[in-house]
């Protein structure tokens, strides 16, 4: 007794639990390492893209400041080009607005050619070439005249050509949201400088560039410090130009030099290294799924294990009871645990012979005169003569009489032949057939009906369940004087629970009474001065599902009984628990 005490205490569930717990610690550190070596290894390549886009971003910049250098260099060029052009933008410069009108006019009249090229030609040219110019500004020397040109038909004139130089001078080619080039135009013949052309550019494509790479910041300045873009004040030319600025803006730095504008890109440290927080939940999840692959492996894996330490140990428990027949399996892995199986069954083998020796040929003999005895009193016999009979009748003519006994037969052999754990799906058969005897008679009395749906009919259950509660109905439920009575059975399935329903539209029962029978059952009390069917059937649930199952009454709507039996759903063989089979 203690000792069978003891090697229960020592169930292989602990084992399950202790290695389990082992290995699953072992695994989520190993997953826990991986994750902390993709993030960092993530945030290292986060912070080597963003570094690349940054410098692509001040290249871009530098490209896009130097493409608007060419195009006012071409500008400055055209103007070269073409004679007419040239020689009446110096008429510009030179005299004033009614002398150089007179010369153009003439210029025009004397012209052999209807396209005679001027100023105005020449801007409306450059803003259909080049659409991101701002404006030009055209600037003479010698009358200081100044004449901006905002677009073909937006001009404005006016004599401040002095301050304007000088307000050049101070670095007033760039200003925030456009930046210029001065181009000065000299006369070919005496090399003297008229006056020159402003061409500002707006800061529109920058701005497209800066869309294009968002993680870093874009800066553009004159060089003299004045800020070009963005337009709203935010860092000086000098916090690029101290000394450690990186360290001190906390940031990544890159300058370069343009014609006379200064590119700088500022790239956040702590932003170029940061990971998308879709890239951290995507790292997390891969290592949740890991996590539970590997459990699940794991699981397996000791379940196996368990699985034959289980079997070694119930073998011991039935060496215990006195069965020396049981043979372990042995050859399955090769390990230490075949091992142990193989030494158990040579052991088994080894002690039965020694009893057989000593004490088998007298428990043989005492064997063999208590299974006469038993052979005339065998159960079978009245089966085989209930057949017989039936097929005496079915010869003779009455089938019905036939089909009586058959449904008495199956009942009885369900009784002695199946298992004591059968399936759903069988119980309500016998139910059919019992219930068939009953139609026979009490023919025209009632309708019956028994439904099992196919994902319930593989459940087990213990057997006899359910005919003690249809002959409890047919002795104390049903209206004899009435020809409607019916009764249904039914089955449902909620989670681990099997709900068995017997309903009924019989004479039902008295509310006290059926309070004080669900008490009875709920307390598994039995009087056996009553009729003990239910309370037989209820005892034999808890028995063998737990106290929270059994038999349960209700009062049926709107007349008769409705009789509840609660069983829990086992995943297991059907006669796992049967004490004996069918012979």
């Amino acid at each position: 007794m203690c000792r069978r005490k003891h090697m229960e205490n020592k169930n292989p569930r602990h084992l399950f639990h202790k290695l389990f717990l082992s290995y699953s610690a072992v695994l989520i550190l190993i997953v826990g390492v991986l994750i902390l070596y993709f993030i960092s290894s993530s945030r290292t390549r986060m912070l080597e893209t963003n570094q690349d886009y940054a410098g692509k971003l001040c290249g871009e910049a530098v490209l896009e400041v130097n493409r608007a250098s060419s195009d006012a260099d071409y500008l400055h060029r055209a103007i070269y080009q073409n004679n007419s052009e040239l020689q009446d933008m110096l008429n510009y410069f030179r005299y004033e607005t009614e002398e150089y009108l007179k010369r153009h006019l003439d210029t025009y009249a004397s012209s052999n050619t209807v396209d005679n090229k001027d100023i105005y030609s020449y801007v409306e040219n450059a803003y259909s070439a080049y659409p991101d110019i701002k404006k030009i500004e055209l600037i003479s020397y010698t009358n200081n005249k100044t004449t901006v040109f905002y677009s073909e038909n937006d001009i404005r004139v006016d004599h401040n050509g002095r301050e304007r130089r000088k307000e050049i001078l101070d670095g007033g080619l760039a200003s925030p949201g456009s930046y210029s080039f001065q181009k000065e135009i000299r006369d070919p013949l005496s090399m003297r400088i008229e006056g020159c052309i402003v061409f500002t550019f707006d800061t529109g494509t920058i701005t497209a560039i800066q869309e294009e790479y968002p993680m870093a910041e874009l800066y553009l300045y004159y060089n003299n410090g004045n800020q070009v873009y963005p337009e709203k004040d935010s860092l000086l030319l000098e916090d690029f130009q101290q000394e450690d600025a990186g360290r001190k803006l906390k940031s990544y730095i890159q300058i370069q030099s343009v014609e006379d504008y200064i590119v700088a890109t500022r790239l956040d440290k702590h932003t170029a290294a940061s990971i998308p927080v879709v890239h951290i939940l995507a790292i997390l999840a891969i290592g949740a799924v890991l996590v539970i692959t590997g459990e699940i492996l794991i699981s397996s894996y000791l379940k196996r294990l368990t699985k034959r330490l289980d079997g070694i140990i119930q073998g011991m428990d039935q060496v215990q009871t006195g069965n020396l027949k049981v043979q372990l399996p042995e050859n399955e892995n090769g390990d230490e645990l075949d091992m142990i199986s193989r030494h158990f069954n040579l052991m088994c083998q080894e002690l039965e012979s020694y009893i057989q020796k000593s004490y088998l040929a007298e428990i043989e003999q005492q064997n063999a005169e208590m299974q006469a005895l038993q052979s005339q009193i065998n159960p079978h016999f009245l089966y085989n003569t209930l057949e017989a009979i039936r097929m005496k009748a079915i010869c003779n003519g009455d089938r019905e009489v036939g089909k009586m006994l058959y449904s008495l037969a199956v009942t009885f052999r369900s009784q002695l032949k199946e298992a004591d754990v059968i399936t759903l799906m069988q119980e309500m058969h016998y139910c059919k057939k019992y219930l068939e005897l009953f139609e026979y008679r009490y023919q025209g009395k009632f309708r019956s009906s028994v439904e099992c749906v196919p994902e319930l009919s593989g459940i087990p259950v213990i057997k006899f369940i359910l005919q003690p509660i249809i002959e409890n109905y047919f002795i104390h439920g049903i209206r004899m004087e009435e020809s409607d009575n019916e009764i249904r059975i039914y089955a449902r399935r909620m989670g681990d629970d099997l709900y068995i329903h017997v309903e009924d539209n019989g004479r039902g029962m008295p509310v006290e009474d059926m309070e004080n029978k669900n008490r009875e059952l709920k307390n598994n009390e039995m009087d056996t001065r009553k009729s003990i069917g239910i309370t037989n059937v209820n005892r034999r649930l808890k028995a063998a599902y737990g106290d929270t199952c059994g038999v349960f009454l209700k009062a049926n709507r709107p007349r008769g009984m409705h009789v509840i039996l609660l069983v829990k759903v086992e995943e297991r063989e059907t006669d796992e628990k049967s004490n004996a089979g069918g012979g």
